[in-house]
């Protein structure tokens, strides 16, 4: 999209009780201040708020002043422009008030359509900036009533900083759940883990369609939410709650129940649905208190830690739910997600006027903020911005990265031999090049454009390297013809925690690579958890003993 005019920090000096810094948008024409301005009375000329009449006498005694005028009067931008410039202005602020042509469409278009009205503009030699007519309304309310004591405020560019603490704690946070996701996805291969599904009903895999089903589904979603935004961001807020709350008690009751069996105590049975035990209770307790104090908070700027807690469980429990079986649907998935993100960023404007993602990531001019986000607030930044990555910039690469964790485990490798750890690098570089891309170009940028190449591109890279593309491709544990032999320690146990003995398979689907398993097959078995894994996977015989290098250790392990 054509990029934007920057922004305008406004910093209201007096009267204390409005102190504090707004933010405004320089009209794509007149000049900008190299530096803050000195401070500066905020005028309205008297009797013609629109500032399309010349301004009197007693105006001009005020200088300096900035002109304080609305839109929606007989005159252009340019006009209103010229009026405070011959008064003698440093410069004008316009409060936007939206018209039939504008006003369900959010302030940004209400700036378009007034700047747009402007001409001759070569004749404009000061600062011209829109505010949203509410910030006008205040300082025009005060100086109504404090005709002898004008609003006083300086004015300068909003220059963000390069780089600052809140962006590496941003990086951080998303690298970390990317990790924290994959440690939930293999649960199921961790002895007696609280967090493995209790079902291969609670596990969903996906398939070769899946891709392009999400793709489209995405895309409706997008230009349905675009539209139809005012009314369809409090439906979003509402199901964020109740998804929150139900993913914040079922994680944190798994946890409680295995880690404090007291809390295991039953406090009643919901008829024809489960016993409701002690666990339950504190769970559904802390879960209802984040899931409120986000809901009270979420416009305010203590609300972000609230809104990342639900995130965060969210996208370890996608990671832990969602399972992808081989690189090949890996690559279909974000291939297409690429080219989605890129179209929905930068060519949208093309058919929609502006980019649909951004603006339904920004709620659409309702007020509201889309939740599905991770918000960390920008440290010294003079407006209190925040710091967001969509839910799918870490849900997506994440489910790759999972994927690459099971196959390590599976393969028996240890971190520096396999494909989890780079990836991971490789997703932290990448949201470093994003915020790059993101302070050069001054626009919203689709972070799956960087990605991408860092995640799938790295491991892609590095299995051609070792010969073993062929093995990440159909998602093959342990390729012995590829001219690797595994040597980290083998899975011994179902997720139950039952011990694996070689049996004659029934038909069916091994649990680690999720290949098909002929009847009559040798595979190490579970009879009663119904759980076995392929001679691949777990080749028959007694593990050996293996230290986390790979090397042999004296000390059995009996957890991968």
């Amino acid at each position: 999209g054509e990029k934007l005019p920057p922004l305008a920090v406004i910093s209201v000096r007096s009267p204390e009780s409005l102190s504090g810094n707004v933010a405004g948008r320089f009209a794509p024409w007149g000049s900008r201040p190299a530096a803050a301005t000195a401070e500066l009375r905020a005028l309205t000329p008297r009797g013609d708020r629109s500032g399309c009449a010349p301004y009197g006498a007693a105006d001009v005694k005020q200088a300096p002043f900035v002109a304080l005028v609305w839109s929606g009067g007989p005159c252009t931008a340019t006009e209103q422009a010229q009026r405070a410039q011959d008064a003698g202005a440093q410069g004008i602020v316009i409060a936007l008030v939206p018209n039939k042509t504008a006003a369900s469409t959010g302030s940004q278009k209400v700036f378009d359509v007034h700047m747009a009205s402007a001409t001759s503009q070569d004749n404009i030699t000061i600062f011209v900036v829109g505010v949203a007519e509410s910030i006008g309304n205040k300082l025009g309310d005060w100086n109504t009533k404090h005709p002898k004591d004008l609003v006083r405020l300086t004015l300068e560019v909003y220059s963000p900083s390069f780089f600052d603490l809140s962006q590496l704690l941003m990086i951080t946070m998303a690298t970390s759940l990317i990790v924290a996701g994959a440690f939930f996805s293999t649960a199921d291969l961790r002895l007696g883990s609280p967090l493995a599904p209790r079902s291969s009903e609670e596990v969903v895999e996906v398939d070769k369609w899946f891709p392009l089903a999400f793709c489209v589904f995405g895309s409706v979603m997008l230009v349905v939410l675009y539209f139809l935004m005012r009314y369809l961001i409090y439906v979003i807020i509402v199901c964020f709650c109740i998804g929150g709350a139900n993913t914040l008690t079922e994680l944190a009751h798994a946890n409680l129940r295995y880690y404090f069996p007291g809390l295991q105590r039953r406090l009643c049975t919901v008829p024809r649905c489960f016993e409701v035990e002690l666990s339950h209770l504190l769970a559904g307790s802390f879960a209802l208190a984040v899931v409120v104090s986000w809901l009270v908070l979420r416009n305010d700027p203590s609300g972000w830690f609230f809104q990342d807690i639900i995130g965060a469980a969210f996208l370890c429990f996608i990671q832990r739910t969602l399972r992808l079986p081989s690189i090949k649907l890996a690559a279909g998935l974000l291939v297409l997600m690429f080219f989605f993100d890129i179209f929905w960023v930068f060519l949208s404007p093309l058919l929609f006027a502006k980019s649909v993602m951004v603006e339904v990531a920004t709620g659409g001019g309702t007020g509201e903020t889309v939740p599905m986000l991770l918000r960390i607030p920008a440290i010294n930044d003079p407006l209190g911005n925040q710091r967001m990555l969509g839910f799918g910039d870490v849900a997506l690469p994440g489910l790759l990265v999972s994927f690459l964790r099971r196959f390590d485990i599976l393969s028996r490798r240890p971190l520096r031999w396999g494909y989890f750890a780079p990836a991971v690098c490789g997703y932290a570089i990448a949201l470093v090049v994003t915020l790059v891309a993101l302070y050069i170009m001054q626009m919203g940028q689709p972070a799956l454009l960087y990605l991408v190449p860092g995640t799938l591109g790295t491991t892609l890279v590095l299995g051609w390297k070792r010969g073993e593309l062929k093995a990440l491709w159909e998602g093959t544990p342990c390729v012995l013809d590829g001219g690797f032999v595994g040597r980290g320690a083998l899975c011994d146990y179902c997720p139950g925690g039952h011990p694996l003995q070689p049996k004659a398979a029934e038909a069916g689907v091994c649990d680690g690579c999720r290949k098909p398993v002929e009847g009559g097959q040798t595979v190490m078995d579970c009879r009663l958890c119904n759980w076995y894994l392929c001679h691949v996977c777990r080749p028959t015989g007694p593990s050996p003993a293996v230290a986390w290098d790979g090397e042999p250790s004296s000390v059995q392990v009996a957890e991968v």
